[in-house]
């Protein structure tokens, strides 16, 4: 069985929302952190390896939403509401840390060896092939004193509307400057 992406991101949500639910009917406290590394788990080693990069990333934040809906259908009857979900989501994260930290390295770990690096460089590629500032002078070239033409976009010889005024080179005007001057 092989996963996408989005699908090995579903497994580690529905393993996680499993697990609250189960830890909210029975009580089970770690029953979310266990279930959310075992979704990851499956997840990492089901996924495509040209999707790698999006379930190393999603895990956390997938986490934190489920954790986040979990306070809010458990804060529904509170007469504080917004703090109620505020505490419960903060006291949830704190004691989940380290199923929320077990989760994220395994699977940077097992996502390593099954081609991460390859989609890093990847993407590398494709955002240096889309860089918008491709072709102008770098802020580290700007720092050594290269002047380039791209680095003051304000030429102050033209005015908008009017053709650029051609200049006569400086050593024939003082000469025809001497010409004109009797003295």
């Amino acid at each position: 069985m092989t996963l996408t992406g989005r699908g090995g991101t579903v497994v580690v949500f529905a393993c996680t929302l499993l697990g609250a639910v189960a830890g909210g009917l029975f009580g089970i406290r770690s029953a979310q952190g266990v279930l959310f590394v075992a979704g990851c788990l499956l997840a990492v080693s089901a996924t495509r390896r040209t999707d790698l990069l999006t379930l190393v990333v999603t895990p956390p934040l997938l986490f934190f939403l489920v954790s986040l809906l979990s306070a809010v259908t458990g804060s529904l009857g509170e007469k504080s509401f917004l703090v109620s979900v505020a505490v419960t989501v903060a006291a949830k994260l704190t004691s989940s840390v380290p199923w929320l930290f077990l989760g994220a390295v395994l699977v940077v770990l097992i996502a390593v060896p099954r081609g991460l690096p390859a989609n890093l460089r990847e993407l590398r590629t494709r955002v240096a092939a889309d860089n918008p500032f491709r072709g102008r002078a770098s802020l580290r070239d700007r720092g050594r004193g290269r002047k380039t033409e791209d680095e003051d976009p304000v030429r102050w010889d033209e005015s908008p509307g009017r053709p650029p005024a051609a200049k006569a080179p400086a050593a024939e005007s003082a000469d025809s400057a001497e010409d004109r001057d009797p003295d």
